[in-house]
């Protein structure tokens, strides 16, 4: 079904809504004062979690500790899987979606020395 959208938008409130209908994450808070334009904190099952995205073209997942649960749940709404994970300049883990050049963006985390970067099987 993909992201709930709103005037092109996903709101923090249709995000939440789909992670728990449509990705099955009992128990998922996005939290409103987190919300920027393209972005949102949250939190799950004590992980917490910030994402990034751009509608149909690229997704950044980082979070406290790593949570397959979560990545299964926003891979579900997107409805395309991660290209791949590593540890962000900050050493939490991160995982990243891209539909318009997984590889290229791939290419440039590996010639910025990117830690722990593991192509997505």
């Amino acid at each position: 079904m993909a992201e709930t959208l709103i005037n092109d938008k996903w709101h923090w409130y249709s995000m939440m809504a789909d992670l728990e209908q449509q990705g099955r994450l009992v128990g998922v808070v996005i939290n409103p004062l987190t919300v920027d334009t393209n972005s949102c904190g949250g939190e799950f099952r004590n992980v917490r979690f910030f994402v990034t995205w751009v509608h149909d073209r690229f997704m950044l997942l980082t979070m406290s500790e790593m949570s397959e649960e979560l990545v299964e749940a926003f891979a579900s709404v997107l409805e395309y899987r991660p290209f791949c994970k590593y540890q962000d300049v900050n050493d939490l883990p991160t995982v990243e979606w891209s539909k318009v050049d997984p590889e290229e963006r791939l290419a440039e985390l590996q010639t910025n020395g990117v830690v722990a970067l593991e192509k997505a099987a």
